[in-house]
């Protein structure tokens, strides 16, 4: 496999927009297994004091796919190192849930079709420039029956809005975004308790007590590790037991994190969570000190 950071290519998306546009994307580019990636928002000019988000939208060739943040024990998630203006700040990359992908023939976590990745940049209240340049330095890694990392600096040029004037945005798009953030998994209830064991070296086992509520279908619910404490390529045990807890037993790998504090990810049950309008719940739970020593 090619060595990702030999691929570094910059490439200066210059794309500066009137404030009637509705509209703001910097250029599409297509790169080895992508059939385009670029910065999109539905914002077409930057307001001082005003907070909007920019999105990394990824579309993959047809068989390929990209990869989560927690992508399992292949692949490598995707990122973004931004660089910004004097006072502009940018919020933590905002995932959507993942889905299994296969990588010739191991299961991992990434996404098979077009993805939007959604990160929140707060503006300064004072802008002197006219336009504004958001960069960012995106590494991913898009895969079939091989894969394809790359790296590029991608910049998107926006108009400042200096005026007491409304910018109209992109409705299709910001509707896309909201879209987006309601696929979120939501945290935890609670009332939710959590027991977690090392069953032993291959095994963690995390039981999940969650008062008067009933699981049901447990065979279909599915856990994500965000840091490779869980094998994403063997089985997944998931079960009631007589008190009504929800067991996972789940694969640890030879090469899990040493010594973690806390055990991380989200889960999915195709019929929804009780207590939850969602289908993705989010978990974190610490070891016990000295659970996992550094073996």
């Amino acid at each position: 496999m090619a060595n990702w950071k030999s691929l570094l290519v910059t490439t200066a998306a210059l794309f500066v927009l009137p404030l009637g546009s509705q509209t703001a994307e910097s250029i599409s580019l297509n790169r080895p297994g992508l059939k385009s990636i670029q910065f999109v928002t539905p914002v077409p000019a930057i307001t001082p004091g005003e907070t909007f988000t920019v999105g990394l939208r990824i579309i993959p060739e047809k068989g390929y796919h990209t990869y989560w943040k927690g992508p399992g024990i292949v692949g490598v998630a995707t990122s973004i190192q931004w660089t910004l203006p004097d006072g502009f700040t940018a919020s933590e990359l905002q995932w959507p849930p993942p889905e299994k992908s296969d990588m010739a023939g191991i299961s991992a976590n990434g996404y098979n079709s077009e993805q939007i990745l959604l990160t929140d940049i707060t503006v300064p209240n004072h802008i002197d420039e006219e336009n504004v340049k958001i960069r960012g330095k995106v590494a991913w890694m898009a895969c079939a029956t091989e894969c394809n990392p790359g790296v590029e600096e991608i910049v998107l040029t926006l108009p400042v809005n200096n005026t007491d004037q409304k910018v109209a945005v992109d409705r299709q798009l910001a509707d896309r975004f909201e879209e987006i953030r309601s696929t979120f998994p939501v945290a935890a209830p609670d009332s939710w308790t959590f027991d977690l064991q090392l069953e032993s070296p291959e095994t963690i086992t995390v039981e999940i007590n969650s008062p008067g509520n009933e699981f049901t279908n447990a065979d279909a619910i599915q856990f994500f590790s965000y840091d490779h404490q869980v094998d994403s390529n063997q089985p997944q045990h998931i079960e009631v037991n007589e008190a009504g807890n929800l067991i996972l037993k789940l694969p640890r790998p030879k090469f899990a994190p040493k010594s973690p504090t806390s055990f991380s990810g989200v889960i999915h049950h195709p019929e929804g969570w009780p207590e939850s309008e969602s289908n993705w719940i989010e978990i974190s739970v610490p070891w016990q000190s000295a659970t996992i020593s550094d073996e």
